[in-house]
């Protein structure tokens, strides 16, 4: 007895599904770990207007908010926890920063929205111009 034909079509493709699930990362997961800028990536504006690093934490199992922090240059930080929201088919990094050093701590209480996007091993955020981004590497 032959197989159905459909058979053989399903098996034919059947080997990328894998691809395709691996590819699908979700961006809880994309964004959890340590990023470094990238000093050779993005504009000149990257150093003055974002961190030096950030850090993202999963969220704890016991259904507390997930939590990160950011380091800058000049050894000022923030921290706080974070969450994304989905806007129609855009999904936005939030942060709610709860601690902070000096020069960061008129943000504690505030709601920051991000621009960044999280792919491939790295944070994004556009600047100066249509396709130039800085660039925050996932360290290893």
């Amino acid at each position: 007895m032959r197989p159905p034909w459909g058979y053989f079509a399903l098996m034919k493709w059947a080997w990328l599904l894998p691809l395709v699930l691996l590819a699908c990362t979700p961006i809880e997961q994309e964004i959890v770990g340590r990023f470094e800028r990238n000093a050779e990536a993005g504009c000149q504006s990257c150093t003055a207007r974002g961190p030096e690093w950030m850090e993202f934490d999963e969220a704890p199992a016991s259904g507390g908010a997930a939590r990160y922090r950011f380091q800058f240059d000049d050894d000022e930080r923030h921290s706080g926890t974070y969450q994304f929201l989905s806007l129609d088919t855009n999904v936005t990094l939030t942060l709610y920063p709860d601690s902070s050093t000096v020069l960061y701590s008129d943000l504690i209480g505030d709601v920051l929205y991000t621009q960044y996007s999280v792919r491939s091993g790295a944070v994004r955020e556009p600047c100066e111009g249509l396709f130039r981004q800085c660039r925050w590497d996932r360290e290893p």
